[in-house]
Formats: C-alpha cells, structure tokens, sequence
C-alpha cells in the first residue's frame, strides 16, 4: 500500500474522530506559529502561501494581517475542509507540492511562505524544500515547522517513552513520515541559498483535559495497532501510557515544535 493511501486509511477526514483531532492542531500549535511569523515583520499588503495548510487557521490569520491589498493562498491536497471553512480573504489551492507541475500551483512571487508539519510528512522532502525557496520574491521569507520528539528523553513514565518511540518508528514503515527531520534545521534553509537564517523550538506541555492531551491521545490511538506491530510497546503499556497523558494532575512536556526561517536575496 502506497503511503498517501495508508495516510487517508489512518488519517483520512473520513475517519473517526479526525475532524476533532485537526483541529486540534491548531489549538496546540498556533500560537506559536503566529508569533514566529509576527518575529519577521509586518505582512500588511503582502503575498503569503500557507503549504499544506490543512483546515486553514494559520491561513486565516494571515489575511487579517496581510488585510485587504494583501493575498494570501492556502495549499493542500485535500482541500475539503478549507471549502467547509471558508476562510474570508483565503483563496484555496489544490495540489500536492511534492508532485504538482508548476503550471498546476501559484504564481511564484510570495513575501511568506510557511509550512508546518508538512515537510516531515512528504517523500523526497529535501527536494521540496528548495522548491519552496525558488518560490519567494526577493526579500521574501519562508518559515517551516516540524515536531521532533522530546517526550522520548524526557518523560519520567517508561511506558509514554516506549509509546512515543514506537509512534515514531510505525510513522517511518508505514508513512514514509520522519519526525527527525527537523533535527537537521536550520541547515537545509542555509543549503538552499536563503540568508538570516534562524530557528526556534516551543515545548506545548501535556495536561489533563488540555488540547494538546486530547490532539495527542486522538494522534496516538489512530495507530493503535501499527505502533503495537512495531514490538516496541505491547498493548497494556499503550494503553498505560495512553492513560497517563490523559490523567489529572500530568504535566509533560511534549512533542517540540521546532521552526525554521530565512530570508531570500
């Protein structure tokens, strides 16, 4: 089975529970990405591309601040929950980034372009990257953020240690998605030409009854049976761990969200 197939079979918005968990994403990860986004200076009027923007929040906001002389284009695949959505000031693309012609994308030229847990997830995603580059306008930034695990070291629970490693490792066989890929930021922007290159990293911490404890539990349980299959963690620890994020009184750091910027010439 080809991964884009076992991606819509595991995470497919047709799936249980899915809508809820997308759109958790942004509870957890949002607030961060507009403040890295606000770091590299006004949009007021200026041209943005969200990649892979998903139910389109960061996508939304970027309309408020690019406001009305601006534009601002949310990418993705499937764009069905962007349609439902129906963002104001957001045009809505559909393509994939990895396989798409230049014909069949926007119009070369953006002053921003962000795209957040979109690269780990793509096959050959050291050759979308530059793409993505050759996409700006001069002077124009493109920022790119991707989770790597920090659970795995530092979560005192052995069995949420073991789950996370396991997630990582199902990811990889049945995806093709890496979630170290991030740990090679900021070196591939550098690589691709851009200047002023930098990076930050933001922990969400993990409680009871907070998004990031539901997104994490929803991320988890949809690949209940392909972690298990990975004999990292049997079902009783899955199920503890699973648990323990969950329980009151947890307080975890999570999955670090690491962001990457540069500028092109």
């Amino acid at each position: 089975m080809q991964p884009e197939e076992y991606g819509s079979r595991l995470y497919g918005f047709d799936q249980p529970l899915e809508r809820e968990r997308i759109g958790l994403i942004g509870e957890v990860f949002d607030a961060y990405s507009r403040r890295r986004i606000t770091d590299l200076g006004a949009l007021a009027g200026r041209r943005c591309l969200d990649v892979g923007a998903g139910p389109g929040t960061v996508a939304a906001w970027l309309a408020s601040q690019a406001g009305p002389e601006g534009e601002v284009i949310a990418l993705d695949r499937d764009t069905s929950l962007l349609h439902e959505a129906g963002h104001p000031g957001v045009q809505i693309w559909g393509a994939d980034v990895h396989t798409a012609t230049d014909d069949e994308l926007p119009k070369p030229g953006f002053d921003l372009i962000h795209a957040r847990l979109t690269l780990c997830h793509l096959p050959k995603r050291e050759e979308v990257l530059p793409r993505l580059v050759s996409w700006l306008a001069p002077g124009g930034h493109l920022i790119v953020s991707d989770v790597i695990n920090t659970m795995a070291a530092a979560s005192p629970h052995p069995a949420v240690r073991a789950l996370t490693q396991a997630y990582d490792r199902a990811l990889l066989t049945t995806l093709d998605s890496d979630l170290n890929y991030a740990r090679a930021y900021p070196t591939p922007l550098i690589d691709a030409g851009l200047s002023d290159v930098d990076m930050a990293a933001d922990v969400p911490l993990v409680r009871a009854d907070s998004p990031t404890a539901r997104f994490w539990e929803l991320t988890f349980t949809a690949m209940r049976t392909e972690i298990i299959a990975t004999g990292l963690i049997g079902a009783t620890d899955f199920d503890a761990a699973i648990a323990h994020l969950t329980a009151p009184g947890t307080h975890e750091l999570g999955y670090t969200l690491v962001s990457a910027w540069g500028r092109a010439a």
